[in-house]
């Protein structure tokens, strides 16, 4: 089973469970996790959306699925892809009429950082960690991620990109990229309790509260229009082309 919404209390909890691939994603895998948000959002009683991994929060996009994109389709026929089933997931997340919060346990690396900055709140747990990660791979952060982290600092996309740093519990909280798990050792385990404290406030006005919080933190449609604009050119580029034959090779 590739993705799971279940009931945890007052939290609803997608959960991805590709663990045999730690949670990477390729389209028909990311279509089907906005799928399940979207589900989720639906659930009228819950006081919060949880979106966490098995093994891994989401080790990012799967390579060899979009090396195949890359191999077969048109960087217009690419562009639908991206717009259509990776930034769906996103889309989703902005859109929930709840709060939402990752529960970063394990990796969350290029996609999967970019997931876990698209909700309003994140916990990384002990054995959690983020990474930026897109640009090693030769494409941008398609999914809103410089946005987020230059909405959380200015200037440090820069260094997470010249760096790569993988970002623990402590330097992602040090830079304002997560919550303190306070006395938690997993990160699903502090959203939960974040969600049971929500839940005494009514659900109408939390649902108010994501309305009114989120233009503060989300860009407009324009500019995930533009980021599908230069991944499709970058995933259709022979330049990745031959560096994912390069890692698959490897692996």
């Amino acid at each position: 089973m590739g993705v799971t919404v279940e009931r945890d209390g007052s939290a609803v909890i997608v959960t991805l469970r590709w663990t045999d691939r730690r949670n990477a994603l390729g389209p028909d895998e990311a279509l089907e996790v906005g799928d399940a948000v979207i589900a989720a959002s639906a659930d009228e009683t819950a006081s919060a959306l949880i979106l966490t991994g098995e093994g891994a929060f989401c080790a990012g996009g799967d390579l060899r699925a979009f090396a195949e994109v890359s191999e077969r389709h048109t960087p217009q026929e690419i562009r639908k892809t991206v717009y259509g089933k990776v930034q769906r997931i996103v889309r989703a997340l902005r859109d929930a009429p709840l709060p939402t919060i990752a529960a970063v346990d394990g990796a969350a690396v290029g996609l999967g950082a970019d997931l876990a900055l698209a909700c309003d709140t994140r916990f990384v747990g002990s054995g959690g960690w983020m990474r930026q990660g897109w640009g090693t791979a030769g494409l941008i952060s398609a999914t809103g991620g410089t946005w987020f982290i230059e909405g959380a600092r200015r200037g440090m996309l820069w260094e997470l990109l010249a760096d790569q740093p993988k970002l623990g519990a402590a330097d992602a909280v040090a830079r304002g990229l997560a919550d303190d798990r306070g006395e938690f050792d997993t990160g699903l385990d502090a959203a939960i309790s974040r969600a049971r404290k929500l839940s005494a406030i009514p659900r109408d006005v939390l649902s108010a509260y994501a309305v009114l919080a989120r233009p503060k933190t989300w860009p407009h449609d324009s500019y995930f229009d533009t980021c599908a604009d230069f991944q499709s050119e970058f995933i259709g580029s022979q330049r990745f082309r031959d560096l994912a034959a390069e890692v698959l090779r490897a692996s």
